[in-house]
C-alpha cells in the first residue's frame, strides 16, 4: 500500500473529475481519496462527482494492488497539476 497527502492548488471541474475516475479505471490498483468527511473511489464516477475537490483542501491519497506505485504517481500528477486539463490530457499517454 502506498499514501501520499497532497493539498490541491486548483479547483476540479466536473469534466476534471470524470477524466480521472476514467483514467484511474485503468490501473488494477485500488486509488482512494480520503478526505476529513468522506472517503471516495477514483474510479467511481459517482464517488468523485458527490464530493468536490477544491483548492486548498488536504487529501490523502492511497493505492493498493499490482501497480499501486504507478497509480499514486499518476494521481499525484493530476493532483498537483496547475490548471484546469493540463495533466489529465498529457495523462492519457502515460496508461
Amino acid at each position: 500500500m502506498r499514501v501520499h497527502d497532497i493539498t490541491l492548488t486548483r479547483d476540479f471541474s466536473s469534466d476534471d473529475l470524470k477524466s480521472i475516475s476514467i483514467k484511474a479505471g485503468r490501473y488494477l490498483s485500488e486509488i482512494i481519496l480520503l478526505k476529513p468527511d468522506a472517503v471516495i473511489d477514483a474510479k467511481s464516477l459517482l464517488g468523485m462527482m458527490l464530493y468536490p475537490l477544491k483548492k486548498g483542501f488536504v487529501i490523502t491519497i492511497r493505492t493498493k494492488g499490482k501497480d499501486e506505485e504507478e497509480a499514486l504517481d499518476f494521481m499525484c500528477e493530476i493532483m498537483d497539476s496547475r490548471q484546469s486539463g493540463d495533466v489529465v490530457l498529457k495523462a492519457g499517454g502515460m496508461v
